[in-house]
């Protein structure tokens, strides 16, 4: 049964309350609970909602840290309702300029009334102000004596990955890495060039307010600037493009794949890259989009109809097992890998949050398993590709090394070169791809093809 505090809220503080406490309850992400409760809002309070919402997620540990030095209890004893109204409310004071201080603390102090009883009004009112007052002389850990710390709480990461990855790159990159996890990821989107040009597109989309660019970094793909959501377009409903990071589109095309080719894609939803290979193959061939979960493939067979694609064949299927399936022989299997995500936290922030130093490692067992299936399906001159959004060594080239020693009959091809040439700089060799946001300003991933030589 529903109740008040599962309605739709009408202010964008509410909204994003709301969002916080189902993150935090339901372990639910918050750009699937916030279109629902910012139903009732205007567009300016759905920005500031969806702002707020997951700033405080981003910044989670370093807003804690700073309300515990203002509170007699642990947070943790609260309510989840006013522990994260407080969380917001500090993000506001702490990050967000464009809010004055004492509205910041009013409004908090108003939901604080309506979600906890007077008492609890009185505490938000003195922690907040208190806070916010002395928000310019917190007392962060020491630079120099406890760098890992004050990266940590400055940076707002996890400690064992900020661990990580200071062993793997030191303080100033280390640094450089995570303000870039810190920094909002320009949106794009990738036409459906078996409907309509760029340019066509980009006219089409202007005569509906939304305001995109071309990406000056991934040729075909546009970036969004501003306007209306693209997604609430007929542009969009009519299949005309697909909302994708310009990352993630940069997989596909290392096949280079033709009309009338024979492709598997093995864990194919939510379908970006499953229909992206179907739009460079002009919609001749045929892909096998397999996955293990009926209800995802469901959002592939949903994405193939709005693009109009009938080229994609879905099938319900453990990947480990591909090759008990009586599919025929294929040309191609992209292995688009389940993974840690940790190359796109700074559009996902509730995965850093959500991963554990033991992750990578358990991740690569399952990787390592799913290309092992696809190798015993493809021919001799057959392609494997292997992607994940990870640049975590134990997830991308601690998995090329072994699965290269274990099928030596697998030739690894030279894919940088078709890289668009601003994404070429710091790779490691000719062979793998390896994306990070402090070097390329790119959701991190990790890609490598090789052929089947015998």
């Amino acid at each position: 049964m529903s109740t008040k505090r599962d309605k739709p809220a009408c202010s964008a503080r509410e909204a994003a309350l709301k969002a916080l406490v189902r993150f935090e309850r339901d372990q639910a992400y918050l750009n699937l609970v916030l279109p629902s409760l910012v139903r009732g809002c205007s567009e300016e309070e759905r920005s500031l909602a969806k702002e707020l919402a997951a700033g405080t997620v981003q910044r989670l540990n370093t807003l804690d840290w700073a309300l515990q030095l203002y509170l007699k209890h642990p947070l943790e004893k609260m309510t989840p309702w006013i522990r994260n109204l407080l969380r917001l409310s500090t993000y506001q004071l702490l990050y967000l300029d464009r809010v004055p201080q004492y509205a910041a603390v009013d409004r908090a102090v108003h939901l604080a009334g309506r979600y906890g009883h007077r008492g609890v009004a009185g505490l938000v009112n003195a922690v907040l102000r208190r806070l916010g007052r002395e928000a310019a002389t917190l007392p962060w850990p020491d630079i120099h004596q406890q760098p890992v710390e004050y990266l940590c709480l400055k940076e707002s990461h996890p400690r064992w990955l900020v661990n990580k990855a200071f062993k793997r790159w030191g303080f100033n990159e280390t640094e450089a890495w995570c303000k870039a996890n810190n920094r909002k990821p320009a949106l794009s989107m990738r036409p459906n060039n078996v409907q309509i040009s760029e340019n066509d597109l980009i006219d089409l989309l202007g005569k509906e307010s939304v305001e995109v660019v071309k990406s000056p970094v991934v040729p075909g793909m546009l970036r969004i600037s501003g306007g209306v959501n693209p997604a609430r377009t007929n542009s969009f409903r009519e299949g005309l493009f697909s909302i994708q990071g310009e990352s993630s589109s940069l997989v596909v095309p290392l096949l280079e794949p033709q009309p009338h080719d024979r492709i598997v894609d093995l864990c194919s939803a939510p379908g970006g890259k499953t229909t992206h290979l179907a739009e460079l193959m002009n919609d001749h061939g045929l892909i096998y989009a397999i996955d293990l979960h009926k209800q995802r493939l469901q959002m592939v067979e949903k994405a193939a109809r709005r693009l109009r694609l009938q080229s994609i064949r879905t099938l319900e299927a453990d990947g480990r097992k591909i090759g008990t399936l009586d599919l025929q022989v294929p040309s191609a299997v992209l292995v688009d890998a389940p993974c840690t995500g940790l190359g796109v936290i700074r559009r996902l922030p509730e995965i850093k949050w959500r991963r554990t130093a033991g992750d990578p490692f358990r991740m690569q067992k399952l990787q390592l398993q799913l290309l092992n299936a696809a190798a015993g399906i493809l021919p001799v001159g057959g392609k494997l590709l292997y992607s994940v959004c990870s640049s975590e060594p134990e997830e991308g080239i601690k998995v090329m090394e072994r699965f290269s020693e274990d099928h030596p009959y697998f030739r690894l091809e030279e894919c940088v070169p078709l890289l668009p040439s601003a994404l070429q700089k710091n790779q490691d060799n000719l062979c793998t791809v390896s994306l990070f946001p402090h070097y390329h300003d790119a959701d991190g991933f990790y890609m490598a093809l090789w052929t089947r030589k015998v």
